[in-house]
C-alpha cells in the first residue's frame, strides 16, 4: 500500500507503551508536523455503536460490549490483555478501518510530512517512508505506566507490554531510534532536530 508522490510522506512514529512515543508526537505536533494517533482513530470506531466494525466486534465479544453496544473501556487492559488470540482477532477487525480513515486524513494534508503515531507499526502494514521508534527500558517503560495509570496492577502493565512486539521487533524496523530514558523536557530539542533532518530530506523530493 502506497501512497501517490505528491502526497505527504508518512513517518511512522512508534514504540511500546511507556515509551514516550506521544509525547515526542506532541512535540512534532508543536513543530507544525500533523499527527494523527492509531489508537484514538481505533477508540473512535469501536465507540460508535453504528460503525460496522463495532458490529463485528460485539459479533465475536459479545461480553466485551456495553448495552449500548461499544466496546466496553477497561476491556482492553482485561480481556484483551490476558489472552493473545482474542487480542489478534480485535486488531484485525479494527486494522482495515483504521488505516483505511488514516489514509484519508493523510491525503487530505498539506504537509511535507505528516506522523503515523502507533505502538502497532510493526503489525499493521503502515506505508511508512520512514519509522522513528522510541526505545526505552522494560524498568522505564513499566515505571511511567504506573505514574500515568495508578489504578493499575503491576500486572496488568506487564501483561499488556506482553501483547505487544518486544523492544527486537520495533528495532529491526527503524530507521531512526531516539533511546528515551531522560525527563520530557529534553523532548522538545530531540523532536526539533529529528524535524530539521526530515524536512532536508523530504522537501526536495
Amino acid at each position: 500500500m502506497t501512497l501517490p508522490q505528491d502526497k505527504p510522506r508518512v513517518l511512522a512514529l512508534t514504540g511500546g507503551i511507556g515509551s514516550g512515543k506521544s509525547t515526542f508526537a506532541r512535540a512534532f505536533a508543536q513543530l507544525g508536523v500533523p499527527c494523527i494517533d492509531a489508537d484514538a482513530l481505533a477508540r473512535t470506531i469501536h465507540q460508535d455503536p453504528a460503525h460496522p466494525a463495532t458490529h463485528a466486534i460485539a459479533l465475536a465479544f459479545p461480553q466485551a460490549m456495553t448495552p449500548d453496544g461499544r466496546l466496553a473501556r477497561g476491556s482492553l487492559r482485561t480481556l484483551f490483555a490476558l489472552d493473545a488470540g482474542v487480542n489478534e482477532e480485535l486488531k484485525s477487525i479494527l486494522r482495515p478501518w483504521v488505516l483505511a480513515e488514516a489514509q484519508r486524513w493523510t491525503q487530505a494534508q498539506k504537509a511535507v510530512y505528516v506522523i503515523w503515531e502507533s505502538a502497532l507499526t510493526a503489525d499493521q502494514q503502515i506505508p511508512a517512508a520512514r519509522v522513528l521508534v522510541i526505545d526505552a527500558a522494560n524498568d522505564v517503560r513499566l515505571a511511567r505506566i504506573a505514574l500515568r495509570n495508578p489504578d493499575w496492577s503491576r500486572e496488568q502493565a506487564a501483561s499488556i507490554m506482553a501483547m505487544q512486539p518486544p523492544r527486537a521487533a520495533y528495532l529491526a524496523l527503524a530507521d531512526d531510534v531516539i533511546v528515551n530514558h531522560g525527563p520530557a523536557t529534553e523532548v522538545p530539542a530531540l523532536a526539533a532536530q529529528l524535524h530539521a533532518a526530515y524536512l532536508a530530506r523530504w522537501s526536495s523530493t
